[in-house]
Order: structure tokens, then C-alpha cells, then sequence
């Protein structure tokens, strides 16, 4: 789930922090800590501090290195910082690097060394390097800014937002690296097509971003449409459920024929409830500034709820009262934009345990009386596999098969 980014200017006298802050707010919606290391004039400068705060400030920096997701995926070692996202921690992958001398032992030892993560590693002599997993389950995305600097994001979205120019997606296995002089890629033997985690196309990334060649804002649409012509019952009004879930409602409502509204409005942004570690009350309190339900709109109809994934439930239980409550409606149904989650990701994509994933527990039937609903629909994993399959992805769907 963490962020990773890389803006490096070519340049030494070229300020990157200006950048770097604004791909930052293109990346906090993956995770609740941001962490930074800045290179500038042969020396390292790190921090770490809350994504959502309104006070974001990089030091002025010729280099900077950073992940949003937690404090344990970013390390510094000796010359060495390093930036994961996957089944490796960045001390271990800081510990390898931080024994050789230059870059060109760096490439052959990552080419060498069976890392299973994506990573960016930035060095104190001047040199990054940046390896995506051989399966290819974590993007990364290479942009640049002309003849000025070079720009690496887990998304598209972050590299537009600060002005850079996506290039294209690294391939499974694939290494860029360089330094103020030059710039090259190579690959390793590693899985041909993509195995891009599917929950990246069907919650993690932006909307507005593109993932190994596929439009998330088009996929989400696509979903939304197959699911209103699997859900036979007859709705007046369509709700998405955050508001990471309305494109999915969009092509559900446009689909079904049925009045599409904006049903919530959140005071937070795109906080993920579920994973936020703090007391229930705490998340029953964010829930409230998070989903503020919009009066009038819902009394008397029959509703479609549609919500981009189910993990504890709390979020759609907590929807669902205050829609039964507050509006009066005459049916409520749930329709899931997400195959169900019932195993923990063996890559760390998500860190949730097994033991709160509801859809692991109970079946349909009990689901439904646990949310107080008229029925529940899941997005099929062969509807998304089917979608993207013929754009060269092999995705992988290890959290929704039962381990």
C-alpha cells in the first residue's frame, strides 16, 4: 500500500523539494505517515510527519526520496537511503547496498539478489537506483521533466500534479538507475506480463491515474456497469459510498437507469477508516466527519448503496443506520465493487489480519443481517480479471482467495 517517490534534478543547483510537495499530496491517500530523505550538497536530511497536516514542508533539496505509508518504509543506512513498498523491510535492502562501491556493483547485485519488493534507493554520492518486483504486483512509474530532472511514482497522478510528464510504467523485474550524468534502464528474468495487485486498479490508486497502460477512472466504470447487470433488484437512487466508489456508481446508475446522488460529504478527505490504528470510538468519530449524509435525498426510496470494498464492515454498518435512521428509505442494498477479501496479502499490500475480514467469517445471508440490508452483491474476481487480461495483466488476486 505505501507511496514511493523520487524527484531528482540532473542539476545540483535545481531545487526539487518544490516538486516533491506537490506529488506528496498527489500520494497521502496511501498511508498515514510520510517520510522523507533529502540529498543535497553530499548530505541526508530525513523526517517523517502526517500526510493530512497542513503544514508539509521539504527542505530545499537537490534529491528527495520519500513513501507515505508508515515509518518502516523508509530506512537510512551509512550512504544509503531506501524507500519499499512490498515484502521486504528498506533495512535489508539498505544493508545490501550500503556494501558497494558505486553504482554499477549496485545494478548487478540487485540483478543478483531476489528482492521481493519494489524499491527507490537514493545514495549519498549522488546516484539513485529503482528496482520493480520481478512479478511486477507493486507499479512504479517513470517521468521526467525534459532535460532537467527525473521523476518515479507508484501512480500517475503524483507526477502530473508536480508538473512532470509520465513516461511509461517499469516493467516486472526492470531497473532504472543513474546519476547527474546518465540514465539507464535494464531488466532481470522476471514474469512477462504484469501481475499488478487488482486492488490498486480497484481501491488504492487515484481515479485519475493510469497503471501499466490501464485508466483506473475507466476500469471503475467498467465495473459498475457489469454489476448492475448482475444485481436484479430494482433501485430508484444510486449513492457511492466513499466517494472512492463513485465512478463505480457512475456506470452502475448509468447502467441501471436509476437517479445517481451524492449521498455522503466528508470533512477528512480520503482517509481509510479501516486501517486506521486507533479505538473503535475513534474510528466511529472519524466515520462521522468522514460521511455526513446529505438529508432528502434518500426517504422513501429504494437505495443502492455502492461501496469500492468490504474489509470490517464498521464503515457500511455505521451507513447503513444512519440511512435506515435519518432517511427512512424503503429498501437498502449493497452492492461491493470488490471480489471478497478473505486472506491477508502475502505481499504486504495490506497489513490487515485475517481475523477482522468480515467476508472471510460470514456468508451472505449473515452479512446481511449483520448490515441490515435487503441484499448484497460482490464484483466477481473473473469480471476484472476478464477486463484486464486483454490489456496484458495477469493480476494478482491472492487476498481474495481463501488461504
Amino acid at each position: 500500500m505505501p507511496g514511493l517517490l523520487l524527484v531528482y534534478m540532473y542539476n545540483p543547483d535545481l531545487d526539487a523539494s518544490k516538486y516533491a510537495y506537490y506529488a506528496a499530496l498527489g500520494l497521502r491517500h496511501r498511508g498515514d505517515r510520510l517520510c522523507y530523505t533529502v540529498l543535497d550538497n553530499g548530505k541526508f536530511k530525513t523526517s517523517c510527519l502526517d500526510p493530512w497536516s497542513s503544514e508539509i514542508s521539504i527542505p530545499r533539496a537537490r534529491a528527495v526520496l520519500l513513501s507515505i505509508g508508515n515509518e518502516d518504509s523508509m530506512y537510512v543506512s551509512g550512504d544509503v537511503a531506501v524507500a519499499v513498498d512490498g515484502a521486504c523491510t528498506p533495512n535489508d535492502v539498505a544493508r545490501v547496498l550500503s556494501k558497494i562501491e558505486g553504482l554499477g556493483q549496485s545494478v548487478e547485485l540487485v540483478k543478483n539478489v531476489e528482492f521481493s519488493c519494489t524499491f527507490i534507493a537514493l545514495s549519498r554520492k549522488g546516484y539513485f537506483l529503482a528496482f520493480r518486483d520481478r512479478q511486477g504486483i507493486r507499479p512504479l512509474v517513470y517521468g521526467g521533466y525534459g532535460f532537467d530532472g527525473l521523476i518515479l511514482a507508484s501512480e500517475t497522478a503524483p507526477i502530473v500534479l508536480a508538473g512532470g510528464k509520465p513516461a511509461r510504467d517499469l516493467r516486472p523485474g526492470e531497473i532504472v538507475y543513474g546519476d547527474e550524468y546518465e540514465l539507464r534502464f535494464e531488466e532481470v528474468l522476471a514474469s512477462s506480463k504484469p501481475r499488478t495487485c487488482l486492488f490498486e486498479y480497484i481501491y488504492l490508486a487515484r481515479p485519475d491515474s493510469v497503471l501499466d497502460g490501464v485508466n483506473v477512472y475507466m476500469f471503475r466504470r467498467a465495473m459498475g456497469e457489469i454489476l448492475a447487470e448482475k444485481h436484479h433488484a430494482d433501485v430508484d437512487v444510486v449513492i457511492g459510498v466513499p466517494e472512492t466508489a463513485i465512478p463505480y456508481a457512475m456506470g452502475y446508475a448509468e447502467k441501471k437507469r436509476a437517479r445517481l446522488e451524492y449521498g455522503f460529504i466528508s470533512t477528512i478527505g480520503r482517509i481509510r477508516t479501516a486501517v486506521v490504528r486507533t479505538s473503535v470510538d475513534d474510528r466511529l468519530k472519524l466515520l462521522s466527519l468522514k460521511l455526513n449524509l446529505v438529508p432528502g435525498i434518500l426517504e422513501g426510496s429504494r437505495v443502492a448503496i455502492i461501496d469500492d470494498s468490504i474489509v470490517t464492515g464498521l464503515t457500511l454498518k455505521t451507513v447503513v443506520h444512519r440511512i435506515r435512521v435519518q432517511e427512512a428509505p424503503l429498501e437498502v442494498h449493497v452492492v461491493v465493487a470488490c471480489p471478497k477479501l478473505v486472506s491477508q496479502c502475502p505481499y504486504r499490500v495490506q497489513s490487515i489480519s485475517e481475523d477482522v475480514l468480515l467476508a472471510r467469517w460470514f456468508g451472505d445471508n449473515t452479512i446481511k443481517r449483520i448490515l441490515d440490508i435487503d441484499s448484497i452483491l460482490w464484483l466477481d474476481v473473473k469480471d476484472a480479471v476478464s477486463y484486464l487480461s486483454p490489456k496484458g495483466i495477469d493480476p494478482c488476486t491472492k487476498c481474495m482467495v481463501r488461504s
